[in-house]
């Protein structure tokens, strides 16, 4: 369920982007920076709770902890071309965040390791399996 109104949001966000005229690459470069960042603070709201968690969990003030979030969320949306071409895409984001935020890269990269894949709630099971299992069924009745 979270998908798809996340999806929901991202989709109404570059629609609304799409619709309005593009200057220079500059602009445009900058323009989806900025993107990123919004579609982050979206993903981040939605995800306040286990934030907060978080930051009690690594003893990071939470302001850090969405910092930190927001910049690998924002740096990591549209970065799959770019961890293919570059393995060491990932450690370069860390690195960049942790120096930005004034953290070691352990503790950086221990906050967004458990946000990915540690602090994973019930709902989010339960979404992901439907969802696997809707593909699936898909899959089947293309056969």
């Amino acid at each position: 369920m979270k998908k798809i109104i996340l999806l929901v949001l991202i989709t109404l966000f570059l629609s609304c982007n799409d619709s309005s005229s593009r200057e220079s690459s500059k602009k445009e470069e900058k323009s989806e920076i900025e993107r990123d960042y919004e579609i982050a603070d979206m993903v981040l709201k939605l995800n306040s709770m286990k934030i907060g968690l978080l930051s009690i969990i690594k003893n990071v003030p939470q302001e850090k902890a969405n910092a930190v979030l927001r910049d690998y969320l924002a740096k990591t949306f549209t970065s799959t071309l770019q961890t293919i071409k570059d393995p060491n895409y990932i450690v370069k984001v860390v690195d960049t965040i942790a120096q930005k935020n004034n953290l070691s890269k352990k503790l950086t990269a221990s906050i967004i390791f458990g946000y990915r894949y540690e602090m994973i709630t019930r709902d989010e099971i339960i979404d992901d399996y439907t969802d696997e299992m809707q593909d699936y069924q898909n899959e089947m009745e293309q056969y």
